[in-house]
């Protein structure tokens, strides 16, 4: 499959980092699924399928301004688009991941697990 994508980055603000936009097709969830659980997401509540791909840490330095977006995001965005591809198929996540939740699903069930739990303490 293809994708058009928009990456964007404001060059002359020195703490910018590059945003990676799908414009078409659009990010669907998996069935029975919503925006909230696609992994790897920079989550736009008010408007998820205007999400951002999340590409890396930015706390990690593994991206600054130094580097050229050819060489690190476009790549990063390929490698998403993939395993994006293949989490449709089967659920799983295969792509490389932060410490924590790999979704803002993920967050969502793990903070209402934890509320449940202190009310059954």
């Amino acid at each position: 499959m293809s994708y058009d994508v928009a990456v964007q980055w404001e060059w002359r603000n020195p703490g910018s980092v590059p945003y990676v936009f799908v414009q078409a097709p659009k990010l669907r969830p998996r069935a029975g699924a919503s925006f909230a659980d696609i992994p790897h997401l920079l989550f736009n509540s008010e408007a998820p399928e205007n999400s951002a791909l999340c590409l890396f840490d930015p706390k990690g330095s593994e991206w600054d301004a130094t580097m050229l977006i050819a060489d690190t995001t476009v790549p990063w965005a390929s490698e998403w688009l993939h395993h994006y591809e293949c989490w449709h198929l089967d659920g799983i996540w295969r792509g490389p991941n932060a410490p924590g939740p790999i979704s803002v699903g993920e967050m969502r069930a793990i903070k209402h697990a934890s509320a449940e739990e202190s009310k059954i303490a």
